[in-house]
């Protein structure tokens, strides 16, 4: 970082009441002035108003809602992630003040304090200015957005104070009082707010030994990348891709005995298993990759690789191009590398498993996960009833 020391005339430090002063940025947005300042984590809760747990039969008076009520489960795991992580990055908390704030801007080189008048017209013309805001040391404001953030950071000040020492947070202040206005605001700031897809959790999630797993296993392979979408939730109709890179997290999640369909408890049990064995870690890498490398010889896949321009078509004939048919097969697999140690005979059984007829008219699909009309039946009952079928199918 390179830094330029620019000089600037010190504002009058005077206050009628006992104050911190902040270093801050005054600036415009949405037509109202706002203040950005950092102040040190483990003063975020002394000053800010949040919203607690909702307590059972307790009297709501509803004209005092202004937020929603705490989820405990999301604070803990705000928690849990920045005594993790070392490098934790916490978006900035955007507060409300009721009462106008005194804010003393810095000046260069003019004469004497800038009129309101003159400070207008320069944040018009800039944007924004520097200066000290005053804050009194008795002061709360009201939380508009970060409430679990300010909740938990509170928390660890108090039950794990060195998981913030030295930690400073960013906040966003707006002078409002009118409690529509500052209801509509917290609808806003959610409004503008996207959450992230599983398949970008996955492959931008480093830290989860699962995601990890995933682009291991992607970078070692000859084909996976180059017919997997890795951003979007599902493969578009036209498309020349064949997987997600969520149905790569559930061919891993199968492949290591737990059902990928079981929401977030298969994939938590799979991070816990990856973190605490790494000799497991290592093996299901070994048999992911036979399980892709076995996959390739399918007649739908080799077809998909030789011919991209006709995947649409593909998919629409077979089962295993499909997100449930992947999950199909792995949870299959998955028996096979808990059955079978040489690794020539489990070679074999993929090489049986992936010879099985995975179109669409195959009887033991229909009804099951296959429609009258071969449409695709997505459901995990569907999934159970049709990997039953085919394991009893190849005597397993």
């Amino acid at each position: 970082m390179q830094i330029q020391q620019i000089q600037a005339n010190m504002p009058n430090l005077g206050t009628v009441t006992a104050s911190l002063m902040v270093p801050a940025i005054l600036y415009l947005h949405g037509k109202r002035l706002w203040y950005a300042a950092s102040i040190p984590m483990k003063t975020l809760g002394k000053f800010v108003t949040t919203s607690a747990v909702k307590k059972k039969n307790a009297v709501i008076i509803k004209a005092d809602i202004k937020n929603r009520f705490l989820d405990k489960g999301h604070k803990e795991e705000i928690k849990g992630y920045i005594k993790e992580e070392d490098e934790y990055i916490i978006p900035p908390v955007t507060l409300v003040s009721y009462d106008e704030l005194t804010f003393k801007p810095f000046t260069f080189g003019q004469e004497g304090e800038m009129t309101q008048e003159q400070l207008r017209e320069q944040l018009e013309s800039v944007g924004s200015i520097a200066g000290l805001l005053v804050i009194p040391i008795d002061y709360e404001f009201e939380c508009l957005d970060g409430n679990h953030r300010t909740v938990a950071i509170r928390e660890l000040g108090a039950e794990f104070p060195e998981a913030i020492t030295g930690g400073n947070i960013l906040l966003n202040i707006v002078h409002e009082t009118r409690k529509r206005k500052i209801r509509q605001d917290f609808v806003d700031v959610n409004k503008t707010a996207k959450s992230t897809s599983p398949s970008i959790n996955t492959l931008f999630n480093t830290r989860d030994p699962l995601a990890g797993a995933v682009t291991d296993v992607m970078e070692g392979s000859d084909y996976l990348e180059a017919v997997t979408e890795l951003l979007a939730t599902s493969v578009s109709k036209n498309s020349k891709d064949i997987y997600t890179l969520n149905n790569i997290k559930n061919v891993i999640i199968e492949i290591a005995g737990r059902d990928s369909q079981s929401g977030a408890s298969g994939e938590k049990a799979v991070s816990k298993m990856l973190k605490s064995d790494p000799e497991l870690k290592g093996q299901l890498y070994i048999n992911a990759n036979l399980f892709f490398q076995e996959l390739k010889r399918n007649k739908f896949i080799s077809g998909c690789l030789s011919n991209p321009e006709k995947t649409p078509e593909i998919r629409n004939e077979s089962v295993l191009t499909s997100g449930i048919g992947i999950v199909i097969a792995s949870r299959i697999a998955g028996i096979i590398f808990g059955t079978f140690v040489d690794e020539e005979q489990i070679k074999r059984e993929l090489e049986r498993l992936f010879n099985f007829d995975w179109s669409r008219s195959n009887p033991i699909f229909l009804g099951k996960v296959v429609s009258d009309d071969q449409r695709l039946l997505v459901s995990r009952e569907s999934i159970n009833t049709a990997a039953e079928a085919i394991k009893n199918h190849l005597k397993y």
